[in-house]
């Protein structure tokens, strides 16, 4: 069981709640939310609060009171800002989103009843999962995904599969409605999925690298310790020494000076490396951050407590750090190609063309390289800059938008496209050295022995043959930790 405090949460646990974990609320987060919410309560009472005292979006100067002392503009809200479109998105997204949401409005910034965020624990812990959709979000909040849940938790909406979710609250103040949904917690959560998958891809992807490099007698001096301290970033330069480690022991170099897809890896790799941690700083802090837009603070009892109206929560930095990192994974798959290419070439791998049986013109793995190349041309098609885009909507009140939200989920289809181009190169790297009658205990690196006693589990079969099963086996060996 994963405890929420509201103050630090792991990327990986986030993964493991996604996955099933249960979760539990600390204490001390409880007081948190008590003491934030008696200062929104406290600073409402002597000036207009977005949200609690007004409507929202155009509606903002419009202030709320109802005939009688009512209290049901909470619930309009919430149904009027559930609509959503498009397919249903997978439960571990959705809880990837719950416990996100959870986290933030335990660091105390929302001025909500904590008794919505007891419900919350009790919705991720039940198996029950709200059926979000991929469009309604814009990257200024994720507002039709967190309506939802919150319509699924009052028991008013199916959720995912059908069936009943269990009713976790029986009613929805106004002063709670807002409070809940200003939040791009789906969006984060997408992002912190892909990063987590792409942290393993991309470790497991150098690894594929580095067998290429040895099956085509690549020359390590590109590697070297002054060509590390010759770097021009620690990332280049960490790479390189990675890289070195990985190829001791891979034989005499066939040239003086290698292809650029080999020569060039600590660049490639190192690239990724850094803007990958460039996005997972920033995804730790957005996921404890609680931007709440009005953001409660102070006291009451100290006579500090206010609220604050911003910004914050429009996502336009997650936008550009994953526009950054999609950047370059996109820059880097031609010299993945170039690789997978090369393994097929006779000059470089001492084989027959396309690693086939015999050279009396058997195709050998030379479609592989065409399903490479069909998963680069999405890997490319996101790299296109999301950041750059804009909207104008709720009547001028929304007048930009980061749409971080479609970033997000092209980053979880670069992940999905990635790991099939690295899946082809194992299939190719292993197939080579296989033929070349090469072994694990040759190479220094326990690491690159470990990938490739796990590759050369591979069928061993080289006649023309249907490879589909090749290639999803190589699948999970690039996407599993090792």
């Amino acid at each position: 069981m994963i405890a929420i405090d509201g103050r630090q949460l792991d990327l990986a646990d986030i993964v493991s709640v996604a996955e099933g974990e249960q979760v539990s609320l600390a204490p001390e987060a409880l007081v948190r939310m008590t003491e934030s919410r008696e200062s929104a309560v406290a600073t409402a009472l002597r000036r207009p609060v977005y949200g609690r005292s007004t409507g929202v979006g155009a509606n903002r100067t419009v202030s709320l009171t109802e005939a009688g002392g009512g209290d049901t503009h909470g619930l309009k809200l919430l149904r009027s800002h559930a609509v959503d479109a498009g397919r249903p998105l997978d439960r571990r997204t959705v809880r990837a989103m719950l416990v996100v949401r959870l986290s933030q409005l335990a660091a105390g910034g929302s001025g909500i009843n904590p008794a919505i965020a007891e419900a919350l624990v009790a919705l991720l812990n039940s198996g029950a999962v709200p059926e979000v959709r991929e469009f309604g979000g814009i990257g200024t909040a994720d507002l039709p995904a967190l309506a939802g849940t919150a319509l699924t938790m009052l028991g008013e909406r199916e959720p995912l599969g059908g069936g009943k979710a269990p009713v976790l609250l029986d009613g929805w103040a106004t002063a709670d409605a807002l409070p809940f949904i200003s939040s791009s917690a789906l969006t984060i959560a997408q992002a912190v999925l892909a990063h987590q998958e792409l942290t393993t891809l991309l470790g497991n992807a150098a690894s594929v690298a580095a067998l290429s490099f040895a099956a085509m007698s690549g020359n390590p001096e590109a590697f070297s310790p002054a060509v590390a301290a010759a770097a021009d970033t620690p990332a280049v330069a960490d790479a390189a020494r990675m890289f070195h480690g990985l190829v001791q022991g891979s034989g005499e170099p066939a040239r003086i000076q290698d292809p650029y897809c080999l020569r060039t890896l600590p660049q490639i790799f190192g690239s990724q490396s850094e803007e990958l941690a460039a996005l997972g700083a920033l995804l730790r802090r957005l996921v404890t951050a609680g931007n709440e837009n009005p953001l409660v603070h102070g006291s009451p009892s100290e006579g500090t407590n206010d609220v604050s109206h911003h910004g914050l929560f429009q996502m336009t930095n997650l936008a550009r750090r994953v526009d950054a990192l999609q950047l370059a994974i996109g820059a880097a798959c031609a010299t993945h190609l170039r690789r997978i290419d090369l393994l097929c070439e006779p000059n470089y791998t001492g084989q027959h063309p396309f690693l086939a049986e015999d050279g009396s013109g058997q195709s050998g793995v030379m479609m592989l390289e065409y399903v490479a190349a069909g998963a680069v041309g999405r890997i490319r098609s996101n790299a296109q800059p999301v950041s750059l885009q804009t909207v104008v909507l709720s009547l001028g009140a929304e007048e930009d938008a980061s749409f971080a939200s479609v970033a997000a989920a092209q980053l979880q289809s670069t992940a999905d496209a990635l790991a099939t181009v690295a899946a082809v190169e194992l299939v190719c790297a292993t197939r080579a050295l296989r033929l070349q009658g090469r072994q694990p205990e040759e190479f220094a690196s326990p690491r690159l022995q470990t990938v490739m006693r796990a590759a050369f589990a591979l069928p061993s079969d080289v006649r023309d043959r249907d490879l589909r099963w090749d290639l999803e086996q190589a699948h999970r060996l690039v996407t599993a930790r090792y």
